[in-house]
């Protein structure tokens, strides 16, 4: 299947980037065709809603930022994986962006089944949540694998690495 993971964390070397690591790593072993888009890294506007995508829904925008990189990769998606750092209760900027972006399909055209890694050093996930099953799982109509959280210490450490592993074995 191909698998599209949107990294939200900016760190290279974070927490989020470690758990998708080994989700990348996983899925490739099982064959499965992976792409991790960076977005954390790059210029990602939130949807001005000015509606010109609605003419095509094929994920066209008429802002030109680093989302038209993205839009590429979702074109063929049918596995995606949303992973995000929190910082302030939510999703991060970048990673709420991007899933507004969407909005230029409405649906992902080739969208099957989608996946959850959140990390923090609180325990504050449930926007995160209710922002993934409310736009990827219920609108988008993906089957949910399931998700793996990440909290404080608990951050790349062997237990949550095995976890990301077993959800990427679901695809």
């Amino acid at each position: 299947m191909n698998v599209v993971i949107l990294n939200g964390s900016p760190r290279i070397m974070g927490n989020t980037s470690a758990l998708v690591k080994a989700f990348e790593e996983e899925a490739k072993k099982a064959g499965h065709d992976v792409s991790v888009a960076r977005i954390g890294t790059k210029i990602i506007r939130g949807c001005k809603h000015c509606d010109f995508c609605r003419n095509t829904l094929n994920g066209y925008c008429v802002q030109e930022d680093d989302m038209q990189d993205v839009y590429q990769l979702l074109r063929k998606c049918e596995v995606l994986v949303i992973a995000s750092p929190i910082y302030y209760y939510s999703l991060n900027g970048q990673t709420h962006c991007a899933i507004e972006r969407m909005y230029a399909f409405d649906k992902l055209p080739r969208l099957k089944k989608a996946a959850l890694i959140l990390t923090s050093e609180g325990n504050k996930y449930a926007s995160a949540i209710q922002t993934y099953r409310d736009a990827i799982i219920n609108h988008m109509n993906a089957e949910d694998l399931g998700m793996v959280v990440a909290t404080g210490a608990e951050n790349k450490t062997e237990k949550k690495l095995e976890e990301v592993r077993s959800l990427a074995q679901k695809i």
